[in-house]
């Protein structure tokens, strides 16, 4: 697979070609998850659970900058691609807020898929960190951890606010 850069193209099988793929992937997933974060916010009964997803419409749109900053320092453009696990996630979510009435349970359904979300983007911005490391690209790797950061920060909040929330979805 030969991946383009803007001054040229990229070898295939090199470091650079995995990290392109990757970041390519997520890039796209994040434009994405920006739509159906905004949908959770106002499917979510919980207020803090509201607020939550609509940080999360916020943090996406950083981190989206990041990895253009990432991008730019390393001269490649994304190339449009599909994320399978991110639409398989977004069609999930979709499906909660439809399917479920506005309650407890709806809120616990929607914290399950958005905490899957988040580990998702902590993998991959672990992994894409890494490779940036790896290929010397320091500041790079520094706007990546901080998408991890964001990530991990996310879903620890949404792990303390599944225990009240899941507690009144039991009593529903």
């Amino acid at each position: 697979m030969k991946t383009q850069s803007k001054t040229g193209i990229v070898e295939p099988e090199s470091l650079e070609s995995v990290f392109h793929m990757e970041i390519t992937e997520v890039y796209f997933a994040q434009q994405r998850l920006g739509k159906i974060y905004e949908k959770m916010a106002a499917a979510a009964q919980h207020t803090e659970l509201k607020k939550v997803f609509e940080q999360q419409v916020h943090n996406t749109t950083l981190q989206i900058s990041r990895m253009t900053k990432c991008l730019e320092m390393l001269d490649l453009k994304p190339d449009s691609v599909y994320a399978d696990v991110i639409d398989g996630l977004i069609e999930v979510a979709e499906d909660i807020i439809e399917d479920f009435s506005k309650g407890s349970v709806r809120d616990t359904a929607l914290i399950a898929t958005a905490q899957k979300i988040e580990h998702y983007g902590i993998s991959a911005y672990g992994t894409l960190r890494t490779l940036a490391t790896l290929m010397g690209r320091v500041q790079c790797a520094q706007l990546l951890e901080e998408n991890k950061d964001e990530e991990a920060e996310t879903d620890e909040t949404l792990t303390r606010l599944s225990m009240d929330i899941n507690q009144k979805a039991l009593e529903a």
